[in-house]
């Protein structure tokens, strides 16, 4: 590349690392930049309670000219060991200007997750595998659902061409109401809750707290048999909810539960990228005001998170929970939506969301360095 590489820090440091996001992926009609403050608060690590035990550094690379070519992340968290069966160090936040910078930036990432005590590296992952996840390598010709990545097509020849492999691939399902077997579900769906014994529940701001936690339960055992997985601690569950409490709508959350106990999650959230396309992502001064009306004219979703506990699987409540939401979205005028991501190797939730009428229309990959 023969130019250098910094190290980003302090407040106004992470501002313009957030920024350049835009300079990199922002010529692309499809693209939609991350809010800002948003994108602060999950780099910050006085904010966010996951970098309290992991580690984190981010970089900027410029040419020889001095000019910006570049920006790239890493994490390491020791907690990733135990689910991976491997040692990984993760890259993120990564945009380049060319195949030269590219290999200078997951060079020096490499090198950072070596010194941590890492023996492989994967990514990309904004910072984590509860974040915006992977590289899209099918589907750059459509708007991406929300928290849901697009970056340019060189992206993914450059980084297999700076020595990294595919590791895994994420698939995104998107189906329509014209294709959702709405009728021959709904006999299904009140056999289980009649004879099984489950009742739902709408997570609401008055009963957030207790189904909060109910939700973390179900996330921390649903998903812990999958690859990559890293289970979130009281504090960065709730973290999280808080980033997404603006957009909660009570009939596109729901939780299963029997005797008391938890039983199943599902959150979906009415897609709100085509709103913040329109104003650019930029709240200030006009769009905090149009994002309301902007915001009820969507007619999709993504369906965000989606598990039962190990014991009551087989029961048929996977489909309960997106039937239940389903039929709710219609009444809201929602008439198409994403399942993301699912793993390719994920065979129940994969056949799931063909049984629900869902197409591949999007490829997300994470590539491995040894």
């Amino acid at each position: 590349m023969g130019g250098s590489i910094e190290t980003v820090t302090g407040a106004r440091g992470r501002r313009r690392f957030v920024e350049l996001a835009r300079h990199f992926r922002g010529g692309s009609p499809y693209y939609v930049p991350p809010l800002t403050g948003a994108a602060l608060k999950l780099l910050d690590p006085r904010r966010n309670p996951a970098l309290r035990r992991a580690r984190q550094e981010l970089w900027i690379a410029r040419d020889g000219a001095g000019a910006v070519a570049g920006r790239c992340g890493a994490l390491y968290d020791p907690r990733h060991a135990e689910n991976l069966g491997e040692d990984a160090g993760w890259f993120g936040y990564f945009d380049a200007a060319d195949a030269s910078s590219a290999r200078a930036l997951l060079d020096h990432a490499w090198s950072w997750v070596q010194a941590q005590g890492a023996h492989s590296m994967l990514g990309p992952a904004d910072p984590d595998t509860n974040h915006e996840c992977g590289c899209l390598v099918e589907g750059h010709d459509a708007l991406p659902y929300l928290m849901m990545a697009h970056n340019p097509p060189q992206y993914a020849g450059w980084i297999e061409a700076a020595g990294l492999e595919r590791a895994r691939d994420l698939l995104a399902y998107e189906t329509s109401a014209d294709r959702f077997p709405m009728q021959r579900l709904a006999p299904v769906v009140e056999r289980i809750e009649q004879r099984g014994g489950f009742t739902l529940h709408s997570i609401t701001r008055a009963n957030l707290r207790e189904m909060m936690e109910v939700a973390r339960t179900v996330y921390n055992h649903a998903w812990r048999e999958n690859w990559g997985f890293l289970p979130l601690t009281r504090e960065e569950f709730e973290f999280e909810a808080a980033g997404l409490l603006p957009l909660l709508d009570p009939d596109l959350a729901k939780v299963y539960r029997h005797g008391g106990q938890p039983a199943g999650f599902i959150l979906a959230l009415r897609d709100a990228n085509p709103a913040l396309h329109a104003v650019g992502s930029r709240l200030f001064p006009w769009g905090i005001l149009r994002l309301p009306f902007l915001l009820k004219r969507v007619q999709r979703m993504r369906v965000v998170a989606l598990g039962v506990m190990p014991q009551f699987r087989n029961r048929g409540l996977e489909t309960a929970l997106v039937y239940s939401v389903s039929v709710a979205a219609l009444r809201k005028g929602i008439t198409t939506s994403e399942m993301s991501w699912v793993l390719e190797d994920n065979t129940a939730m994969n056949r799931l969301a063909l049984g629900l009428g869902g197409r591949v229309s999007r490829r997300y990959r994470l590539f491995r360095r040894r």
